[in-house]
């Protein structure tokens, strides 16, 4: 008889692992079903006949479709436009709650953009993300046409309140009356005129959240509304044809705004604007154009302001190009970050200057984030010892908190520390 080693004796039983998930009623796990991404929850669909078959009953009267970019992932055009017609044509339902969908640019995909359209808005979708940008951001796509929208979208779509849109044409029929209970419309690469946008926004009484993306079409961009216009936040970005803004919101508590600046910015009724970011990161060949001393004093009434380092380059020379437009008044500004910055003794200079000329005495909170990656010639500072404590006549009475991201110790850094500490109490 063989004799059983010691350690076979003390070692644990083996585990069984038993599944109890199958013994769940099918109600239980439809419901399960509906709690898991949208691809998770197709996956399941191969484990067995029975998950196979109840993947077949959740797509039936599911209320929420989402072909988003997990779902696209690993997927050619040809399985994606299948799966997505072979799912649809299970679903038996009147009413759905949300309609996400992410696929490629190109007029080829007209057909297809039209049927998945005309599904989700002949049962009333209210959340609606139709995105043909590509799962990819090249800009190469930038090129694609434009695709359309069915009239039926314009006109029969009264119970959106989310809309998503790109790389589409916005172009309302005249009998457009609007979308009555939208509060967020997102709108990334499409076309769209200065006067549908005015028209659109009129119509929404509700909208509270709007963003133009990479929007071709807009010249003079007229952010106004309906007598109460509940618009909270508002982000623009690389709406590169357009060199003009006027924005009346007075519910309006947040401006987003990158690209190229334009070359003229009116903001009225805004008492209620607390947040602002600016950059111009990669738009710097036309920067010196723009008068940020006019933008900066538009919005002076703000809490939160994030720039680049471009702001503060035209402050410091503004002192000797325009004197008479200094100093800078932000007297709300409690938390002020600033992006991107790269680190050399020109850039050194242009902190001290911008703190110089601007007035923020209720300032409490810096945030600095230099570039990750340093040009090792640039930490070598040239500027002589005292000229940091010479330059530097602010003052940072209420400032609590000074944080800098990506700080290597490089000597030139340190510089910008001592500046700081040496005029915290000045």
């Amino acid at each position: 008889m063989a004799k059983c080693s010691r350690s076979n004796l003390d070692s644990p039983p083996p585990m069984v692992l038993l599944d109890r998930i199958s013994d769940l009623p099918n109600s239980i796990l439809l419901h399960i079903l509906s709690l898991l991404p949208f691809k998770s929850t197709a996956t399941t669909s191969i484990l067995s006949k029975r998950w196979t078959s109840l993947f077949q009953d959740f797509l039936i009267q599911t209320k929420h479709f989402d072909f988003g970019k997990d779902f696209a992932n690993a997927q050619t055009q040809e399985q994606f436009i299948h799966k997505v017609n072979q799912y649809l044509q299970l679903h038996n339902g009147s009413k759905i709650h949300k309609f996400h969908l992410l696929f490629h640019p190109g007029i080829q995909n007209q057909v297809h953009a039209d049927k998945w359209l005309e599904f989700a808005v002949e049962r009333s979708v209210e959340e609606l993300g139709f995105d043909f940008c590509g799962v990819t951001t090249a800009w190469d796509d930038l090129e694609s046409e434009h695709l359309t929208l069915l009239d039926s979208f314009y006109l029969s779509n009264s119970h959106l309140t989310q809309l998503q849109l790109g790389q589409f044409e916005f172009h309302p029929p005249i009998t457009f009356t609007g979308f009555p209970f939208l509060v967020s419309l997102y709108l990334r690469r499409v076309k769209i005129t200065d006067g549908n946008l005015e028209s659109v926004l009129m119509k929404c009484p509700l909208l509270t959240d709007l963003s133009l993306c990479q929007c071709s079409g807009l010249h003079l961009i007229k952010i106004f509304g309906p007598k109460e216009f509940l618009l909270e936040r508002l982000f623009v970005g690389n709406c590169n044809e357009a060199y003009e803004i006027e924005v009346l919101a007075p519910n309006l508590k947040s401006f987003h705004f990158y690209g190229d600046l334009f070359y003229g910015y009116s903001f009225r009724e805004i008492s209620a604007l607390e947040d602002v970011y600016l950059s111009s990161i990669g738009y710097e060949c036309t920067e010196p154009e723009h008068n940020y001393i006019k933008i900066l004093s538009s919005v002076s009434t703000v809490r939160i302001l994030t720039v680049c380092t471009t702001p503060l380059m035209y402050i410091t020379t503004a002192e000797e190009y325009f004197p008479e437009d200094l100093p800078v008044y932000l007297p709300n500004l409690e938390e002020l970050q600033i992006v991107g910055s790269p680190l050399d003794e020109d850039y050194l200079s242009y902190f001290y200057g911008f703190f110089k000329h601007t007035v923020c005495p209720c300032l409490e909170k810096l945030f600095i984030e230099f570039c990750a990656k340093h040009n090792e010639l640039s930490w070598q500072s040239h500027l002589k010892e005292g000229e940091a404590e010479e330059l530097a006549t602010s003052s940072f009475d209420n400032l609590k908190t000074i944080k800098i991201t990506n700080f290597h110790g490089a000597e030139i850094e340190m510089r910008l520390v001592k500046f700081f500490l040496a005029n915290l109490f000045h």
